[in-house]
């Protein structure tokens, strides 16, 4: 469930509520990053097979550097969390819509 309030800043992926808000106030209002809810299930099959150097560029493994510091939390539960992206786990396509979320 979303809440948007007048003058807010929508930042997200087009799925779910995003949808839905992008219909009504059209997706030129929002700042729209990541894969389209048509391109999810190809690409999770695409970086289960894939070998997660081939799509985690510098600045994504400098921010997972970061979190094995500790320098966000707890560097054990988020270096678990880190490990099911690096390990053709990556579900939620976090390394594929981190640099358009750059972009963004």
């Amino acid at each position: 469930m979303k809440f948007c309030f007048n003058g807010c800043l929508i930042l997200g992926t087009l799925d779910g509520a995003n949808v839905e808000i992008a219909e009504e106030v059209g997706e030129e209002n929002m700042f729209i990053f990541g894969a389209k809810v048509d391109e999810i299930n190809d690409l999770r099959v695409k970086m289960s097979q894939t070998n997660p150097s081939d799509y985690v560029g510098p600045e994504l493994r400098r921010v997972f550097s970061e979190i094995e510091k500790g320098t966000f939390g707890n560097k054990e539960e988020l270096t678990e969390l880190l490990n099911t992206v690096r390990n053709h786990n990556d579900f939620y396509l976090v390394c594929h819509d981190f640099y358009s979320y750059l972009e963004a």
